[in-house]
Formats: C-alpha cells, sequence, structure tokens
C-alpha cells in the first residue's frame, strides 16, 4: 500500500469522525426528523418499487403516498389498540394506587426516619411529576411538528428518491476520485446498516414486550400489557433500562411477602437484559456484519461520546473504518 493510499485513508477517517462528532453531538436534534425519514423511506423502497414495476405501473408519487398511509395506518391502528388497553389498566392502577401506598406507610411505620424521609420523597416525586408535565405540555408542539416533518420527508425521500441521489452525485464529483471512491463504498454500506439498525431494534424491542407481557400474564399482574410495554419502551434507552421498574416492583412485593412474584420480576429482569446485552449485539452484528463485541463496544463507547445518539453514531463509525480500512 502506497504512501498515499494511507495518507487518504487516515484523512478521510479522521474528516468523517469529526463531522460525525459534530453533527451527532450538537446537531442531532435538529437533524433526527429528516433522519428517521430517511430510514423510513429505506424501509418502505422495496414496497415503492413492487408498486411501480411494470405490471402495477403505479406512479412513483402515487406508490410512495399510499406506501406511507398504509405504514401510518398499521402503526396507527396497533397504537390505537394499545392505548386502549393501556389506559384502561392505567385506571385500574391509579384505583389501587392508594392500597399501595397505604401497604408501604404500614411496612415502614416502625422506622424512626421514615415520617421525614416518605414525606421529603413524596414531596420530590410530585415535584417531579409537576415540572415533567409541564414540559411534556410545552414541548407537544414541537413533538407534532416533528411527527409532521418526519412524515413530509420520507415521502419526499421516496417520491424523489432518483432526483436526491442524482444530485447527490453530481455534488460528489467536484470531489477528488479517492474521496468519491470512499464516499460511494461508505454510503452504500450505510445505507444497509440503517436499515438493519431499524430492522433489530424492532426485533428486540418486539422480544422484550412479548417476553414482559407474558411473563407479568402469567404471575397475575392486571396491568401486564402496560407495565409490558413500558419496559419494553425504557429497555431501548441504555440510561434507564428496565430496572428502574423491575427492580423496585420486586422490592416492594418481597416487603409485602410475596416471594414467588419476586423472584419472577428478578428472573425477568435477567432474561431482558440478557436479550439486550447478549442477543441485541448478536442480531445487530449479523445484520451490519460486526462482530458482536465489536457492535456493543461501538453502542456502549458511542453513547459515552455522543450521548443517546450514540446508538446510531458508534456503530456507523466502526462501519466506516471497516470499509475504508478494507479498501
Amino acid at each position: 500500500m502506497s504512501i498515499d493510499v494511507r495518507y487518504h485513508k487516515a484523512l478521510f477517517i479522521a474528516v468523517i469522525s469529526l463531522v460525525a462528532f459534530l453533527v451527532f453531538r450538537f446537531f442531532f436534534g435538529y437533524i433526527s426528523p429528516f433522519l428517521i425519514g430517511f430510514l423510513i423511506a429505506l424501509l418502505l423502497e422495496p414496497a415503492v418499487r413492487f408498486l411501480t414495476q411494470e405490471k402495477l405501473n403505479f406512479r412513483r408519487g402515487l406508490a410512495s403516498f399510499l406506501c406511507l398511509v398504509a405504514f401510518a395506518a398499521a402503526i396507527g391502528g396497533v397504537g390505537v389498540w394499545i392505548i386502549g388497553a393501556v389506559t384502561r389498566e392505567a385506571a385500574a392502577f391509579l384505583e389501587a394506587a392508594p392500597i399501595f401506598i397505604d401497604e408501604m406507610h404500614q411496612m415502614l411505620s416502625a422506622y424512626p426516619l421514615y415520617e421525614s424521609t416518605l414525606a421529603n420523597t413524596v414531596e420530590g416525586v410530585g415535584e417531579w411529576f409537576k415540572s415533567q408535565s409541564i414540559r411534556a405540555v410545552g414541548q407537544m408542539p414541537e413533538v407534532l411538528i416533528g411527527l409532521i416533518l418526519v412524515w413530509v420527508s420520507a415521502y419526499f425521500f421516496m417520491k424523489d428518491r432518483k432526483v436526491i441521489f442524482e444530485r447527490a452525485a453530481s455534488l460528489s464529483r467536484k470531489f477528488p476520485e479517492w474521496v468519491r471512491q470512499y464516499s460511494q463504498t461508505v454510503n452504500e454500506r450505510l445505507k444497509q446498516a440503517g436499515i438493519g439498525f431499524l430492522k433489530t431494534e424492532l426485533i428486540l424491542a418486539l422480544i422484550v414486550a412479548a417476553l414482559c407481557v407474558g411473563v407479568l400474564w402469567m404471575i397475575g399482574s392486571p396491568y401486564a400489557l402496560m407495565v409490558g410495554l413500558i419496559i419494553a419502551l425504557l429497555d431501548v434507552l441504555p440510561i434507564l433500562g428496565s430496572g428502574i421498574i423491575l427492580w423496585p416492583w420486586a422490592a416492594y412485593l418481597a416487603l409485602t411477602g410475596d416471594f414467588i412474584q419476586a423472584i419472577w420480576l428478578l428472573v425477568l429482569f435477567g432474561a431482558v437484559t440478557f436479550v439486550r446485552n447478549a442477543l441485541g449485539p448478536r442480531i445487530l452484528g449479523d445484520r451490519i456484519d460486526l462482530h458482536p463485541l465489536a457492535a456493543l463496544m461501538a453502542i456502549f463507547i458511542g453513547i459515552k461520546v455522543f450521548g443517546l445518539a450514540g446508538i446510531i453514531a458508534g456503530p456507523a463509525l466502526v462501519i466506516i473504518v471497516k470499509e475504508i480500512v478494507k479498501m
């Protein structure tokens, strides 16, 4: 390998790493709706191609619109059913909450510091819920605008796919040949990895949700669907995870004398942790052509460097470096 080739590879990796750091560290919140829209467009591209083939002969704009509507309807239909079921379980939980609080009061009233600690805890929790509720209401317009941008950008990414890629190719011709060569290879691999990442997260979320709902239903929890889905959502966030619900719940059951259910919850925590930390990197590694250990390290280091966006940025940078080194 010549010195020029090694220099070009090192320079390309350094520039891409710097750009990724700046984008994911400081600008991810601004580009995330368009990034999500682009990933949705990639996910639905096979369906669009099916509708635009010679036998069906749909225009690409109409095919893109129909696929996006069908995708949104599927998500919306499932969402409405889940929201209805979760709302019923949440209402039942709120109705039973005073009973749980009274039981905890009776169990902990023997401790001298209990009264002051409980008062401070309740006050702190109340203030937290109040501040978070105000914050959530204040962010609703921003969330709504973000959702609109996701669907609109996804539509245009699908409808004008050819034009967008042609303009990107035209812009790339202004760069040196070695930059275009590396960029083309990286672009293809990142598209494959993006679809693989989406499928991996969907598979893991479905596995965790099914596991949690199934175990909670088996032990007779009246809030199986609500809590199971909440755990599945929290499990996607490495900072929180399933333990934020399962550990306090298991401790409460153990204090009330229900050791069997407490043990089941700890077993569930272990199973969810195994799925996320052991099975997750393996599935992701298979789909983006990385060793499970490399995928796990990329995600962990990415989160440390870029924050939550590192879940995407970490593996993406590893893929870029791997492909450039292979060339």
